[in-house]
């Protein structure tokens, strides 16, 4: 399954709805582990807020199917296959911040407050945060 969000393709594996989400299924024993590079902040410029959200929890689930294999592999007295993935999603997530962060600080050029609103929903615990623009309250409904 792959979805076009502009300059580059990215591919995503079909959700198996269970815990194999979080392990690699390596097709062939003889042949490396090909993994791709990690999303460079020019690229991330040309996204929309969506695209960058949508990437965001793609890159998460990645990161989290990494830990995953590095735990069992660990359990396993084992070298991870490929460990350099993980540095490269952890770069890309904080490139994504640095390009909201760089959108927020652009929009909000003179107002403080609304600077640091902006700054608080891109660096909160669960990393960026969508607001719906049609509905920005919470008490709104649909």
């Amino acid at each position: 399954m792959a979805y076009e969000f502009g300059v580059r393709r990215l591919s995503v594996t079909p959700m198996n709805r269970g815990i194999e989400d979080f392990f690699t299924v390596k097709a062939d024993a003889e042949k490396p582990l090909v993994v791709g590079r990690e999303w460079k902040a020019d690229h991330l410029r040309l996204k929309s807020f969506e695209d960058l959200h949508k990437l965001w929890y793609i890159l998460l689930k990645e990161q989290n199917a990494l830990f995953t294999e590095r735990y069992h592999a660990k359990q396993n007295r084992q070298q991870m296959e490929a460990p350099h993935r993980l540095r490269m999603v952890r770069k890309s997530m904080a490139r994504i911040k640095h390009v909201l962060t760089e959108r927020a600080i652009e929009e909000a050029a003179g107002n403080e407050d609304q600077r640091k609103v902006m700054m608080r929903l891109i660096n909160g615990p669960q990393g960026p945060t969508y607001v719906n623009k049609a509905y920005p309250n919470k008490d709104e409904k649909p």
